[in-house]
């Protein structure tokens, strides 16, 4: 059998991990602490002043940065990078030098973005602690502590002048504790997160953003109530999870009023009436042929011919379970 070979061209898994203007280099593993270290260099020459957006190739100076990364095979996977510095020329910038920013990490951050991420929504199903020894063991290292300093470094932003809203219910512990989220619909970040889903909150947070035109909500009552009081104006329409989840529950109706609820077929083709029982007669051996077999239902025996006894009850006289037991039975024939 011959195996057909596929030309990949300009495959470079470079762009694969990091995206386009980084290269991997060199590697390096330490089989010790189990780490692997990617040696990362950029491929652009120049970089944009974060002030005036003055573009520069003189540089200034050169950084080592050493960030945690997503993990490679379960192994501590860290990126080796020299980040440099540039001097901007613009001589209005308050400006002289800036370090290029990376778009997988921010400034002075010890772990990538995708790592953070991937931390921060482990923690959302498991305690600090349990996310922690988790993610040790796939080759994350992170402490309890990180994990919830990640967690508490979430802000949310809301913004008074925001006119397109989403909302809807979370659960934030599956039937007992529901909360109301308010997204941005431009860039879908979290405005607000209101407690309950009985909109007293929800209408309390309408009262500040008047200027609310459009609100993408699920099919509940309480926040269309809510809109209507506080924004006769506004325009409300159903989300696209709620649109697709109402048009199925309407497909399910016409299917189920159109197909019957049993539908019979035989040998391909489908049967207007159930078809009649048909009576299969079992057959079974003759006598004579039954009494050839040899069921061999003698007990088993030990090696020296003895018959080996059966025992159900429990052997083991020193068990601590056996002890617990046999002394509440002695509490109890006393108390009696």
């Amino acid at each position: 059998m011959r195996t057909r070979r596929t030309h990949f061209e300009d495959l470079s898994m470079s762009s694969v991990l990091l995206g386009d203007g980084y290269s991997i280099y060199n590697t390096e593993a330490d089989p010790s602490n189990e780490s692997l270290i990617l040696d990362v260099k950029t491929l652009t020459p120049s970089c944009k002043c974060p002030d005036c957006g003055t573009q520069s190739n003189d540089i200034h100076g050169t950084t080592l940065r050493k960030i945690q990364t997503l993990p490679l095979h379960n192994q501590t996977t860290y990126l080796r990078i020299q980040c440099r510095k540039f001097n901007c020329n613009n001589p209005d910038c308050s400006t002289s030098a800036f370090s290029e920013p990376l778009p997988f990490a921010s400034s002075y951050s010890v772990r990538t973005d995708w790592l953070n991420s991937l931390i921060l929504a482990t923690s959302l199903f498991m305690s600090d602690e349990g996310t922690s020894t988790v993610l040790r063991m796939t080759g994350i290292k992170v402490s309890n502590d990180t994990v919830r300093r990640i967690r508490n470094s979430i802000i949310i932003e809301d913004n008074p002048d925001i006119e397109t809203i989403g909302v809807d219910d979370v659960a934030i512990k599956k039937g007992h504790t529901y909360a109301t989220a308010v997204y941005d619909m431009e860039d879908h970040h979290l405005l607000a997160l209101l407690d309950g889903r009985d909109g007293k909150e929800f209408r309390s947070w309408l009262q500040n953003h008047k200027k609310v035109k459009l609100v993408a909500r699920d099919r509940a009552g309480a926040y269309a109530v809510a809109i209507s009081d506080i924004l006769p104006e506004c325009t409300q329409v159903a989300d696209r999870f709620h649109m697709l989840q109402g048009l199925i529950l309407h497909l399910k109706d016409i299917f189920y009023a159109e197909i019957p609820r049993e539908i019979l077929i035989r040998n391909g083709e489908i049967l207007d009436t159930p078809p009649e029982k048909q009576h299969r007669v079992v057959k079974t051996l003759p006598q004579d042929e039954l009494e050839k077999l040899d069921y061999d239902n003698s007990p088993p025996q030990n090696p020296d011919g003895s018959i080996l006894e059966y025992d159900e009850t429990l052997t083991d006289r020193n068990n601590h379970l056996h002890k617990e037991r046999e002394e509440k039975r002695k509490k109890n024939t006393k108390r009696r």
